[in-house]
């Protein structure tokens, strides 16, 4: 299945010229573009939200404890 979308002609051309130096269809080189932005967005967002747990003592302190449990139960497991 395929549908039509609008495009501006530059990124029509741009789309062109990727399909070509690439050997692959438009619509293929379109779906690999929007699979690295959902990759981007999604590493962006874990990223900011990382860093808020990180900013936060409280919050990363019981993070740091659960690490530590995990590790030591990891370790009876090795035994």
């Amino acid at each position: 299945m395929s549908t039509t979308i609008r495009v501006s002609e530059q990124t029509r051309d741009r789309l062109a010229a990727l399909a070509d130096s690439t050997k692959r269809p438009m619509t293929r080189v379109l779906d690999d573009a929007v699979d690295a932005l959902e990759r981007r967005v999604f590493f962006e967002r874990f990223n900011r939200r990382y860093q808020e747990l990180r900013d936060d003592p409280e919050v990363w302190a019981e993070i740091e404890a659960e690490r530590r449990v995990e590790e030591e139960t990891a370790g009876d497991a090795s035994e």
